[in-house]
């Protein structure tokens, strides 16, 4: 039984007859549409930095949206969008800490 491109590409470990892993090559290609962000945690605070890459004026910025008033998300402009599991940690945030965050 032959196994097509699709049937190669459902495991990081799967090799096709040529060799070639799909899901890592998939990674590495998504890894380049991304910017490149870094988290850095101290036991003061937390510092959260993103590139921010030259963009033309035609396309439409829609990969930063906001979870809460203080909180924003942003994604590499691919399939992803907000869940509730986003809202709802915000929300539990809030409860826990009710001071707002600072500007």
């Amino acid at each position: 039984m032959f196994l097509t491109r699709s049937e190669y590409d459902r495991g990081v470990n799967t090799f096709s007859p040529e060799g070639r892993l799909f899901q890592v090559e998939y990674a590495i290609e998504a890894v380049k549409l991304g910017s490149t962000s870094i988290g850095i945690k101290t036991s003061e605070g937390v510092l959260l930095a993103a590139e921010k890459r030259s963009t033309s004026k035609l396309m439409v910025n829609d990969a930063i949206e906001k979870i809460s008033k203080d909180v924003t998300q942003s994604v590499a402009n691919l399939a992803l969008q907000f869940g509730d599991d986003d809202v709802k940690a915000s929300m539990s945030a809030r409860s826990e800490w009710p001071e707002a965050l600072p500007s």
